[in-house]
């Protein structure tokens, strides 16, 4: 994208008691979704926290309004949950907790 950033993704601190990070997404545009920039991204984090830091559960909280953000985040592992955890933030009030659980190393 001409060295453009396309948008942001970052991960919150590590809750050492349960191995969890809260993640979020943004992508700067509509011309940037459905090309698998997203999950690409969220697999490519996911991937650096843990091996990094020993990270084994990611949470995600989007707005069931955006069902290609839950779309992508499917793809790239995340299944829909109940759980609520005071380490993820509910911004939303059609909020979708996903997670993310990896194995430990």
């Amino acid at each position: 994208m001409n060295n453009q950033p396309i948008g942001q993704i970052n991960y919150n601190a590590i809750n050492t008691s349960d191995l969890s990070t809260e993640l979020d997404i943004w992508l700067a545009g509509s011309q940037y979704t459905n090309k698998g920039y997203g999950t690409n991204a969220l697999l490519t984090l996911c991937n650096y926290v843990h091996n990094e830091f020993g990270c084994t559960k990611f949470m995600i909280a989007p707005s069931r309004r955006n069902p290609w953000a839950i779309k992508s985040y499917q793809k790239a592992g995340f299944v829909e949950s109940a759980f609520h955890s005071g380490h993820c933030s509910v911004e939303y009030e059609d909020t979708v907790v996903m997670i993310k659980t990896m194995v430990k190393q």
